[in-house]
């Protein structure tokens, strides 16, 4: 028996679980979409190390390399989560232009005055692709990550300023909301030819296949919004997220790259719950 755990069913053969799949695709993808996430709820448990600025390329290195600066990562590309959902390169472009200065960066995602670690006036949030290696990971290849820069002076929470000091291993959260999925199936069936085209582009891409015994189906995004907030959190789900080393480098000048703002926004969704590991009771 297959056991479906978006359908919670089990299926004699991959061919009937597909079928029901498709069927209901349309449910789950705006189930999906309709629920505020946090990323560290999404349980792959990989624990994640500070950048290695030695191993960026060229194009990063102009980017990331300020040492008046933190760099924390808030999310990375190409990890398929415990969800089955795939985060693809692109899927932050729109909200980095359309949230610039309007997203908070906070501990364990509480939106209160005793958890804010920087304004979100003080903080740029920009895209780098980086290698996998230089944030500690044995996947091969590059990832996007969506990073927050937040000058060290602008830190004002004394416990976070503490551990970001210290060089401790912490991890980063995004909060998010799903706004363009889709499913990949890995099947030969003629009615999913759309589904099984998604899925061959796709999955080569996973960098993280090897913690799959086999992988039949995911979620495709390619486009979410990081609502309000990113956090910083003992343990995420993505284990790609982190901050960058940028000790003992030379200040670079002001990054060029920063993206105007489209015209339109994107609405912010407030989520009451507030789960996992909390951060403040250890810093």
């Amino acid at each position: 028996m297959i056991v479906c755990k978006e359908l919670n069913k089990e299926y004699s053969t991959k061919a009937e679980m597909f079928k029901a799949l498709r069927d209901s695709a349309p449910d789950i993808i705006s189930l999906k979409r309709s629920t505020i996430q946090k990323s560290f709820e999404k349980g792959l448990g990989v624990n994640a190390k500070s950048i290695d600025v030695s191993k960026l390329g060229t194009t990063s290195k102009g980017i990331l390399t300020d040492s008046n600066y933190y760099y924390i990562a808030v999310n990375t590309t190409k990890i398929l989560d415990s969800h089955s959902d795939l985060h693809i390169d692109g899927i932050w472009n729109k909200t980095v232009n359309e949230q610039q200065g309007k997203n908070y960066l906070v501990t364990d995602h509480k939106m209160e005055l005793a958890n804010v670690v920087a304004k979100k006036e003080n903080i740029e949030m920009l895209l780098a692709e980086i290698p996998f290696s230089s944030i500690g990971k044995s996947y091969t290849g590059n990832t996007q990550a969506l990073i927050y820069k937040v000058a060290k002076d602008d830190i004002i929470n004394p416990l976070a300023k503490e551990w970001l000091e210290s060089g401790s291993d912490i991890e980063a959260s995004v909060r998010m909301q799903y706004v363009n999925i889709k499913l990949a199936l890995d099947s030969d069936d003629k009615e999913d030819i759309k589904e099984k085209e998604n899925f061959d582009n796709h999955i080569e891409s996973i960098a993280n296949k090897s913690d799959f015994e086999s992988i039949d189906y995911f979620w495709v995004v390619t486009e979410a919004k990081n609502i309000g907030e990113s956090s910083l959190v003992l343990r995420g789900s993505n284990g790609a997220t982190g901050i960058l080393d940028n000790k003992n480098i030379e200040p670079s000048p002001a990054d060029t790259h920063k993206q105007e703002p489209l015209k339109n926004t994107q609405n912010d969704t407030e989520d009451t719950k507030s789960k996992g590991h909390k951060l403040n009771k250890f810093i």
